[in-house]
């Protein structure tokens, strides 16, 4: 199995510091979010000597904003395109093999509501903002194309807090939304699906849905896997232990990239988090 661990993991968002440790344990490295804006990030994860992706909203921009492909504001879906595209020449110039981003959302978040409740009045219609993620995706996966890459989508985190009057906000959270995005680009050898183990349990918890069968029904789509825990309720990224619920199936997807996505964890419990996958892994 090939594992990364994100940048969330270490105990430092200092980007030198979370380098230098991964080099002192042998570790590969997934640049994601939670690493501030820095002019040379770029350099840095170019020249950074360990094996290494680029995730998201990877590098952070100057000016913040929330990466939407479906936005209803042409501004705000450009970038977020641009910012895609970007991440996926990053990811050629380090000799990695894909780039992956979150679905889109039918509004636009403030940053500083991610993960939190979401200010947001009534949804217009969603099939507006499917053709914009279907665009979106299409000019993206034309350049991954064009690099050789590939480029997949992470399925988004439904919490309860956010679903209101039974309306949800975001793409892609559970099968149905998965399966409709897979059809579009049916046969396209360069797309697929990233894995959030955890955001698809708060999801499928919050929409009343068994994790098992919403997994087994997307099975065929899912090209890497982001893992972590939580309570069922929240996106919390707390660490995977003997109690995980996907331990069970991680065996069926051993042949796919693994990340550890955990959040500020010692060296110590990093170590022991990647041995359980790799036991369950190879089991």
């Amino acid at each position: 199995m090939t594992v990364y661990v994100s940048t969330l993991a270490f105990q430092t968002s200092d980007v030198d510091e979370v380098v230098q440790m991964a080099q002192d344990h042998g570790l590969n490295v997934e640049f994601s979010s939670g690493l501030p804006y820095r002019e040379d990030m770029q350099t840095v994860f170019a020249e950074a000597p360990v094996k290494r992706i680029a995730h998201n909203y990877f590098p952070a921009p100057k000016n913040p904003f929330v990466i939407n492909l479906a936005s209803a504001d042409a501004s705000i879906r450009e970038r977020s395109v641009a910012h895609c595209i970007q991440g996926l020449k990053l990811t050629r110039a380090v000799g990695a093999t894909f780039f992956a981003a979150h679905a889109g959302f039918c509004i636009d978040p403030d940053p500083n509501e991610l993960g939190r409740p979401i200010s947001y009045g009534a949804i217009a219609d969603k099939e507006i903002y499917w053709a914009h993620f279907i665009q979106s995706l299409k000019t993206i996966l034309a350049e991954a194309k064009k690099l050789e890459l590939d480029f997949y989508i992470e399925n988004n985190v439904l919490a309860g807090f956010n679903y209101k009057d039974e309306v949800n906000p975001l793409l892609c959270c559970e099968s149905a939304d998965i399966l409709r995005m897979a059809e579009a680009f049916k046969g396209e050898d360069h797309f697929g699906l990233l894995l959030d183990t955890a955001h698809f349990k708060v999801s499928c918890g919050t929409l009343g849905f068994d994790v098992a069968s919403e997994l087994e029904r997307i099975k065929p789509y899912i090209r890497a896997i982001h893992h972590s825990d939580n309570d069922g309720l929240t996106d919390t990224n707390d660490r995977i232990d003997a109690t995980y619920w996907f331990l069970p199936y991680i065996r069926d997807y051993r042949s796919l990239p693994h990340v550890l996505e955990v959040k500020r964890q010692s060296i110590e419990s990093i170590e022991l988090q990647l041995n359980l996958l790799e036991k369950y892994g190879n089991s």
